[in-house]
């Protein structure tokens, strides 16, 4: 199904007017019928994940490549020395290193993509991305980019999901305040569009009673239809999910000052239940890759 045939037809909404030219850029590894091919492939991705998600690592490309790590190096020094990445060092990465794409890279990925990209260069390279998000944001390219490369048993191509907006994406054109910065968004093979969201760590009830108004806010103005939770840890769900049903009840019985209607009525917490869907599929594959 193509973006044209899918369900993205709010042209009321701002964001559904940006979402087709990021859900079809083409994001899915093919290997190529020789070394020629395989290596114009692999610079062309690489170089789209790095502009799409601001870094990548070793261990990204040992996955998406199916290659060792020796290789894995070899194809990312070599775009440095092409001058497309550049490396940092940081004890943030589980590789000890991330590589951050140049301007060369950014003129590159904005003739592939056909958009135009806001990229600021740094002398110090170190200073282009939020050393405090590197796990989190590798999680969450993993995950998006595992979604499209997902395939059955018997080896058939089955997506969950066809393309997709990054979170910087998502945040650059997103300028309404009510909406939550989702750490991306995702076109399903049915074209009805989902919102993904790591969680990697426990939060508490009151940042959890933020985040639920926001998923509501944007629920019903059609941003997404529903919200993919992936993490490491089924104990992080198990949390998420008891306190999300303390905050359905506690929520529908508290009242707004100012409006005096319920901060959350029945049918709000019944469409929040309906629409937090807890993917279990890749908490080994995230743990395994991250955390051992």
């Amino acid at each position: 199904m193509t973006v044209q045939q899918s369900k993205i037809s709010d042209t009321n909404n701002p964001l559904h007017t940006h979402y087709p030219r990021y859900f079809d850029i083409d994001m899915r590894y093919c290997e190529g019928a020789n070394n020629h091919q395989k290596g114009v492939n692999r610079t062309r991705l690489t170089v789209l994940i790095t502009i799409r998600f601001s870094i990548v690592t070793p261990g990204i490309i040992r996955w998406l490549y199916g290659i060792n790590h020796r290789l894995a190096l070899e194809h990312l020094n070599r775009l440095e020395k092409d001058g497309l990445l550049r490396v940092v060092k940081t004890h943030r990465s589980p590789d000890g290193r991330v590589y951050v794409p140049t301007y060369t890279a950014a003129k590159f990925a904005e003739e592939i993509m056909g958009i135009n990209i806001h990229f600021r260069a740094n002398k110090n390279p170190a200073l282009q991305f939020n050393q405090n998000y590197v796990m989190h944001n590798l999680i969450n390219a993993f995950v998006m980019l595992r979604g499209l490369h997902n395939y059955h048993s018997d080896e058939t191509y089955a997506p969950m999901w066809t393309g997709f907006i990054t979170e910087p994406e998502f945040k650059r054109i997103n300028n309404l305040s009510d909406t939550r910065t989702v750490d991306g968004a995702v076109l399903l093979p049915d074209g009805s569009i989902a919102a993904i969201e790591v969680e990697h760590s426990f939060k508490n009830k009151t940042a959890r009673q933020v985040i639920l108004l926001k998923y509501l806010a944007s629920l019903k103005n059609g941003d997404y239809s529903k919200v993919f939770l992936f993490s490491q840890s089924v104990k992080i769900f198990d949390d998420i999910k008891r306190l999300h049903e303390q905050l359905f009840t506690e929520l529908t019985e508290r009242y707004d000052k100012k409006t005096r209607a319920p901060l959350l009525s029945e049918s709000d917490a019944e469409l929040l239940h309906s629409s937090i869907i807890f993917r279990t599929k890749l908490c080994e594959e995230i743990n395994e890759m991250f955390y051992q």
